[in-house]
């Protein structure tokens, strides 16, 4: 049920994201906003826990590779809001949606961790729905590829912000963590606005910036974190799969938003290759652990 719950919170992102943009918000003030409240939010918790004071006394390279983080989900927000504003909800949530991707590819670069062989069927069919909506978005007429290349371009911020957190958060406590980098995303997003758009809030599009803090990324994003002290990794992937389909749903229901079966069917394309890619990613985990056992 809780589950459940989160991807519900992370779906009502993206149309969130489309109803400030159209009461006047400029999409990096909307991220300011989300961050700074969800930071915060958790500021008391983080201090009476000690837990701030933990990632603050943290090795200084632990430190800085936070401040990547932070920087990288500034930039990753920027893009992908931005790029609500040419592309459907559906089309921007299902590309952004393709970070594990650039996840995989970063690390085989970075960290030398080449993809799994069982994972390239799911990655082959996902690239070829993200390539299906760019020819599409091409002619103008199906949607925009300004629009497309900014959700993609955001993916990758999201998952060079993912790699960071990764090494960052070796011995670090969750919600210390998560405080600081919420804060210092804000910072970042507050020093990059005057050059993206200005200071641009309006009143009417508050409303739809503490939903986002609230309801999707403390409801949603921190929710599932949490979650994974109870269910495995593998139930929240998948799970989040849904967010691009609950984002079509509340984008229909809130603003009438459709999406042509041309894009709809590119979307469902990058969905199902991006389940082909997880459930390849668990089967290779499953024989790297029956190996080990076997020579154990």
């Amino acid at each position: 049920m809780l589950v459940f719950l989160a991807v519900v919170g992370v779906s009502v992102s993206g149309p969130m994201v489309k109803w400030s943009l159209a009461c006047g918000a400029s999409p990096v003030m909307i991220a300011f906003g989300r961050m700074l409240i969800s930071a915060a939010l958790l500021l008391v918790p983080a201090v009476k826990s000690g837990e701030l004071a933990a990632v603050l006394r943290a090795p200084k390279k632990q430190l800085a590779l936070t401040c990547a983080a932070a920087l990288l989900l500034a930039l990753h927000y920027t893009a992908w809001m931005t790029s609500m504003s040419f592309a459907s909800t559906f089309v921007s949530t299902a590309l952004v949606c393709t970070q594990p991707l650039f996840v995989a590819a970063l690390s085989g670069i970075l960290l030398h961790e080449p993809i799994q062989r069982e994972a390239v069927p799911g990655a082959i069919v996902a690239v070829i729905g993200a390539a299906a909506i760019g020819l599409l978005s091409m002619s103008g007429e199906h949607g925009s590829l300004l629009g497309d290349v900014l959700a993609l371009v955001g993916a990758m911020f999201i998952a060079g912000h993912w790699l960071c957190g990764r090494a960052a958060r070796k011995n670090l406590p969750a919600l210390g963590y998560m405080t600081l980098v919420y804060a210092l995303t804000a910072l970042c997003l507050l020093v990059i606005s005057p050059f993206t758009g200005g200071f641009q809030v309006t009143v009417p599009s508050l409303g739809g910036i503490i939903v986002l803090a609230v309801v999707c990324t403390l409801g949603g994003h921190a929710l599932m974190t949490y979650l994974l002290g109870f269910v495995s990794a593998d139930v929240v992937s998948f799970a989040l799969l849904g967010e691009p389909i609950g984002a079509a749903v509340w984008a229909l229901l809130l603003f009438g938003e459709q999406v042509t079966l041309p894009l709809l069917i590119g979307g469902l394309t990058v969905i199902v290759g991006l389940a082909m890619y997880t459930w390849g990613e668990m089967k290779a985990a499953r024989r790297a652990e029956a190996a080990q056992k076997a020579e154990g």
